[in-house]
């Protein structure tokens, strides 16, 4: 979600004061994320919260990632990620930029997807789609980018139909999924905004699913919550058979339900027409 209290992130490449401050900050992140990978597996076991770190992510979603994929392993150092826009930022760059995986970017915004797709248009590593991806073609799209079955990492962010796109999902396993949720919503109710609701993120508090029905069509699927970040936008699920003891239960999980954004207890404002959500079971 690129969009907070009606500012949108500005894909403007001049070098203004803020932009530079910002960049120098990255290498700082870089060669810090750069040693965790480079240490291998760890027999780390408990919270995620103090691995939290960001690089090319927008919030500490790089340094969970890190550590998660330390403690699973890796398969085919294979990724997959929609809305990215245009790849400056995101929870896979680090992965496909500096460690050199294969991988998926999925865009649906055409401006987007052009600075996206120049950015990643040689090597051949790293496919990218102008897509919008929705629970009919999800699969289509994977299977045309020659996806793995069994890949390493999926990241969902599309500001609405997240839940449906992932429920959709039959014929692959990621080993780790990080997805939007809907903080404002609570942690417990299984709240999620319609299937098939195909108007674009306005803005407010109305939009996606709430953990508490993520964590169950998570269960359904085999897998375990093992985090929520401090600004409570991403979950983050690992196959059951590859939690072992490393992994906090999700019971030990912080359910954080109230929105943090930008760690300062920021929040979008509230839906006027309060449209309503449908509770999955």
């Amino acid at each position: 979600m690129r969009q907070v209290l009606g500012v949108v992130s500005s894909l403007d490449n001049s070098p203004t004061p803020s932009r530079l401050e910002s960049d120098r900050t990255i290498y700082l992140s870089l060669a810090e994320l750069g040693h965790r990978y480079a240490v291998g597996a760890s027999d780390r076991v408990g919270s995620l919260t103090q691995f939290e770190l960001r690089c090319f992510s927008q919030n500490g979603e790089d340094g969970v990632i890190a550590e998660i994929l330390s403690r699973t392993g890796l398969l085919t150092s294979f990724f997959v990620e929609f809305g990215v826009e245009s790849g400056r930022e995101g929870n896979c760059v680090f992965l496909a930029d500096v460690l050199g995986w294969k991988g998926l970017f999925i865009e649906a915004d055409e401006v987007s997807y052009t600075a996206l797709n120049r950015k990643y248009i040689e090597g051949g590593r790293v496919r990218t789609i102008n897509s919008a991806v929705t629970p009919n073609n999800v699969e289509d799209l994977f299977a045309s980018a020659e996806v793995p079955p069994d890949f390493d990492l999926l990241s969902i962010d599309v500001d609405g139909a997240d839940y449906w796109i992932r429920e959709a999902l039959q014929a692959y396993r990621p080993r780790v999924v990080v997805i939007e949720y809907n903080a404002a919503l609570g942690s417990r109710a299984a709240l999620v905004q319609p299937r098939g609701h195909d108007q674009a993120w306005d803005g407010t508090d109305y939009f996606g699913a709430s953990l508490g029905a993520l964590c169950v069509l998570a269960e359904r699927k085999g897998y375990q919550l093992v985090h929520t970040d401090l600004a409570a936008i991403n979950a983050f699920f690992v196959r059951a058979d590859l939690t072992g003891d490393r992994f906090p239960t999700a019971g030990e999980v912080p359910r954080r339900q109230d929105p943090n954004y930008f760690l300062q207890g920021y929040r979008h404002p509230q839906d006027p027409t309060h449209r309503q959500y449908f509770t999955v079971t």
